[in-house]
């Protein structure tokens, strides 16, 4: 039915920690917070302003999540103008609900905000919170501590705002009813299908009822404005053939992971530790230990013995995997010197004597440099070829900039002219997916006095610069390109025509009292039949079922009713049983989850309906 409301309200507390680590893989943070200063209002609910700065961080985190949600989409066609309104109004109406929440005197504690940073692992070293690492996180996103922290106490109040409307929702035992009256029903119906591709097929058309058709909605054949480009695209691929990756390169960075694989090994160790003493007595403690671990004692048994550290002793020393950097160094290096099994030497630290035993060690399989070498090689050309990329593009500007044609930039930079299809000021496909293209065809110097565009960003894709191959104005299709169109669609409307009478005089029959199942087989259609159908049944078509159950519940049955589809075939219907849902019949599972659903969504409504009340009160000004 509806989302999990309430849940996903209780849950931005949650969210609120999670945005706040997103990383900006897609838009740099100085193009993000420069020339905004937090003094600039671009919005204003009530007195309180909304900074333009506030404004393009909030458009940021939008952009990341759309980028999240929509997997590999070119971060290039999200066009910030589209994306801005829509984020605007978002934060028009969380500010409305910050100030009515403040009005009615809810808080959170600064102690709430610290609590819940602490969870946050990319704040942590050594699994405490690390204050460092905090401010250090928040400066890459532009925040100073004050500012993040005033974030975080605005999207906790929201949350608490939210929650105390939604978790007042609730059914009474005469909505449960209703509800289960209405949503547990079920349905009979029997159908027939009547196509409409033979009639269009069939459907003939004159040379005046076309005239005429185009005479009188002449409109409908209005062309846009329209361009198409021939442009040179540059890219990272373009140039790995002009770079060149040497064997000793491939080797140095093979031997680079290979190294990085085989320290990422993961050991497990124990330990046994000897406090010391100052009269020395703890040496022979530790002798004592070792002639017995010669003599084949279990080490497990000699820590739970012996071992002061009464944290590990119970376990038989047992300190987990090991984690670079949590041990002190001493005690790192003789673990990582040691085999599987083995125990040190005496080792002492700070904390005591560690006789240390490597228990468990499991390896990657080492990477086999023939297999691998390809791939580096590719990867190798690639950063060779990104770094290149920036004098490439300062050539083709160079070149192309009053350039009479593109053919001579592309040869000189070994690259091809490509066309693309016609597109209007709104787009279109291929490379006129970029709005930067599309802006930039159809701008002035470009479209009216046939210069070269500047370089024109395309995020993954690289660059391009355009030229004008051919420009359309706008006008009007002639009677003979439009001929086919209205042709096509003259005999669907004839066709649709032909149904709907067909469709009227089957019901006609239906009420006289003949059944699907006989009018079909008379008139050689196909028939079908659903019984004991739910509203919810996805095992029959959609568009039937959601008819079926749109008819009035006290309709004298059978009802028949003829419908159109969106492929053009009619439907000719007959409603002959109707059982509504009785709640005591249903399991307490679904009952239960049917209390939830309608809670829920009474929930929602009513939040809905605050909100919409407070903003109705609220005074938004907005720069344009």
């Amino acid at each position: 039915m509806l989302q999990d409301f309430r849940e996903g309200m209780k849950g931005i507390a949650f969210f609120i920690v999670i945005l706040i680590i997103v990383p900006f893989a897609f838009v740099g943070i100085d193009s993000i917070f420069s020339n905004s200063p937090a003094s600039d209002a671009e919005l204003e609910v009530d007195g309180h302003s909304i900074s333009r700065l506030v404004v393009d961080r909030a458009l940021a985190i939008h952009k990341q999540r759309l980028l999240q949600q929509l997997g590999d989409i070119d971060p290039a066609l999200l066009d910030d103008t589209i994306l801005r309104g829509p984020v605007r109004q978002r934060l028009i109406r969380e500010k409305a609900a910050e100030l009515t929440a403040q009005s009615t005197q809810m808080g959170v504690s600064p102690v709430t905000i610290a609590s819940l940073l602490q969870t946050v692992d990319v704040y942590q070293s050594a699994g405490k919170f690390d204050r460092d690492k905090y401010e250090f996180a928040i400066r890459q996103m532009g925040y100073t501590p004050r500012e993040h922290h005033t974030y975080m106490n605005n999207g906790l109040l929201l949350s608490q705002f939210a929650s105390g409307v939604t978790d007042t929702g609730f059914v009474t035992d005469a909505d449960l009813e209703l509800a289960a009256r209405i949503f547990e029903q079920r349905r009979n119906y029997y159908y027939l299908t009547l196509p409409i591709a033979p009639l269009v097929a069939t459907a003939t058309v004159s040379a005046d009822e076309i005239k005429a058709f185009y005479t009188a909605r002449r409109e409908e054949f209005a062309t846009e404005e329209s361009v198409e480009l021939e442009y040179i695209q540059l890219a990272i691929d373009d140039l790995l053939a002009q770079v060149d990756v040497d064997e000793e390169m491939v080797r140095e960075l093979f031997d680079a992971r290979q190294a990085a694989r085989q320290a990422s090994a993961r050991r497990r160790v124990a330990h046994i530790l000897i406090e010391v003493e100052a009269d020395d007595s703890h040496l022979a403690e530790i002798a004592e230990i070792q002639q017995k671990l010669s003599s084949g004692s279990v080490f497990d048994a000699l820590a739970q013995q012996y071992s002061d550290d009464l944290g590990s002793s119970e376990q038989g020393g047992d300190l987990g995997f090991f984690d670079t950097g949590a041990f002190p160094e001493q005690f790192e290096t003789a673990l990582l010197g040691l085999s599987k099994g083995e125990v040190s030497a005496p080792v002492e630290t700070d904390s005591g004597v560690h006789l240390i035993r490597l228990t468990e060690l499991e390896v990657s399989e080492p990477l086999v440099f023939d297999t691998e070498k390809a791939t580096i090689e590719l990867e190798l050309q690639r950063q060779l070829a990104a770094e290149l990329l920036p004098e490439k593009i300062e050539q083709l500007r160079e070149l192309s900039y009053n350039a009479e044609t593109l053919t001579e930039p592309a040869e000189l930079m070994g690259l091809s002219v490509n066309t693309s299809a016609a597109f209007t000021r709104s787009g279109g496909t291929g490379l006129a997916a970029y709005p930067g293209v599309v802006s930039a065809a159809f701008a002035d110097d470009v479209l009216s006095n046939g210069y070269t565009s500047d370089i024109v960003e395309l995020g993954e894709a690289g660059v391009a610069v355009l030229k004008i191959r051919k420009h359309y104005p706008a006008g009007y299709r002639s009677l003979e390109e439009a001929t086919p169109d209205i042709t096509s669609q003259l005999q669907r409307t004839a066709a649709q025509l032909s149904l709907t009478v067909r469709a009227d005089a089957l019901q006609a029959k239906i009420a006289a009292g003949k059944s699907i199942e006989s009018i079909a087989n008379a008139e050689g259609l196909a028939w079908q039949v659903s019984l004991d159908t739910t509203r919810f049944d996805n095992r029959v078509d959609g568009a039937i079922r959601d008819h079926a159950f749109s008819l009035p519940a006290t309709s004298t049955l059978p009802l028949a009713s003829a419908f159109g589809l969106a492929n053009g075939d009619y439907v000719v219907l007959s409603l002959t049983g109707l059982e509504s849902g009785q709640l005591a019949s249903i399991p307490e599972s679904r009952r239960n989850s049917l209390a939830k659903s309608a809670s829920r969504t009474l929930a929602q409504r009513e939040y809905q309906g605050y909100e919409s009340l407070i903003l109705a009160e609220a005074t938004v000004k907005m720069d344009k």
